[in-house]
């Protein structure tokens, strides 16, 4: 046994690129999609509520204090923090439990699909200073765009993201009930015009959607996400499975990652390399696909096969959730991990406070 940070479970709430599921009078607020989230993620694992010890919010402020003081008006032990992004809040979790492995850290937030941009600044424009973007043409961020809504649709609808899902029940009326267990997944038409074959869903599971070209930029989203971590001689004592150890956590950047020169990512291999995890040892990496640009220049600079970047589709597909966005990578990319029997991830993470990266090794590889 020994007190390495360990992630226990990963979960999320379905994702939707409409404002609240569509519903504008529907009661599912950013706090009750909070709570849901979190409530079957302890169910899943079997967790009660009085064994956490520490609570730390990513996401939407105002509903991240007030769902953390319903947590500090029952349970007076827990200690609150709040984070603006999915780097700092998980690197606040891990320096918690170095400090005291008995901590059992619970990391949740939830957005309610704001916009990404600031006023001004056009969307999808990348503005990495020192790229050489001139083979970065805007098909090939088109037919990138277009690959991940492909990706994404293939999973949800062979069933890849069941596992990382916690359902919503969504009351419309006295009289009616909607079951929201699937994301929001628009369609769009192949490269050339082509058209998806009438009668094909556009959603595992929800309404159809006129088809639309690919967006090279992420359509904010709405959801909620959240990770249990705790050391791994806490998770033996409480009789836990953990999925993923957390290798390490590091904001590497001071900028967000579309901002960030060619020459700059070379520290990431330096960072793999500190941790004694070289870059040809990592089989999936989660790239922010805030733009389309990031991934592919992921792909170029650092010669991955395409198939090992954002093989479930990112959030070109299912929007994007702000600084939430690391903590959705993590949770689709460990179940993804296991599913192919890979061992190293790799998340990158592009926040308005910086870029980051999280290297996790999967425990539950066959």
């Amino acid at each position: 046994m020994t007190n390495e940070v360990v992630i226990v479970e990963a979960a999320r709430s379905p994702l939707t690129q409409r404002q609240m599921y569509g519903r504008t009078s529907c009661e599912l607020t950013v706090e009750k999609l909070l709570d849901v989230t979190v409530n079957g993620l302890l169910q899943r694992t079997k967790i009660d509520e009085d064994v956490v010890t520490t609570l730390v919010t990513v996401g939407d402020g105002a509903a991240s204090r007030r769902y953390a003081e319903s947590w500090r008006n029952v349970f007076d032990h827990i200690d609150l923090h709040e984070t603006i992004s999915s780097t700092s809040a998980v690197r606040l979790a891990s320096e918690a439990i170095n400090d005291d492995p008995r901590r059992v850290v619970l990391v949740a937030g939830a957005v309610g699909g704001h916009s990404l941009h600031e006023p001004g600044r056009p969307a999808g424009q990348p503005t990495p200073p020192g790229a050489d973007l001139w083979s970065i043409t805007r098909k090939k961020q088109g037919d990138f765009a277009f690959a991940s809504h492909r990706r994404a649709r293939e999973c949800a609808l062979s069933g890849d993201f069941r596992r990382e899902i916690i359902p919503l029940e969504v009351h419309l009326d006295h009289e009616m009930t909607e079951f929201i267990a699937s994301d929001e997944l628009r369609q769009v038409p192949e490269p050339g015009g082509a058209l998806t074959p009438a009668g094909a869903p556009a959603s595992n599971g929800g309404a159809g959607h006129d088809c639309h070209p690919p967006h090279q930029s992420a359509r904010a989203a709405s959801g909620a996400c959240a990770l249990v971590l705790t050391s791994a001689a806490r998770a033996d004592d409480l009789g836990l499975h953990p999925r993923g150890r957390l290798v390490g956590v590091e904001m590497l950047f001071d900028i967000p990652l579309t901002n960030v020169s060619v020459s700059q990512l070379e520290s990431v291999r330096s960072y793999l390399r500190a941790l004694e995890v070289p870059l040809n040892r990592i089989d999936q990496f989660e790239v922010p696909e805030e733009v389309a640009v990031t991934p592919l220049i992921w792909l170029e600079q650092f010669r991955l096969n395409p198939y090992m970047l954002n093989p479930r589709g990112g959030a070109l597909a299912f929007g994007h959730l702000g600084g939430l966005e690391g903590i959705r990578c993590v949770t689709t990319m460990l179940s993804a991990l296991e599913d192919t029997g890979g061992t190293y991830g790799v998340v990158a993470t592009s926040d308005p406070e910086g870029s980051g990266v999280l290297l996790v090794e999967c425990l539950n590889s066959p």
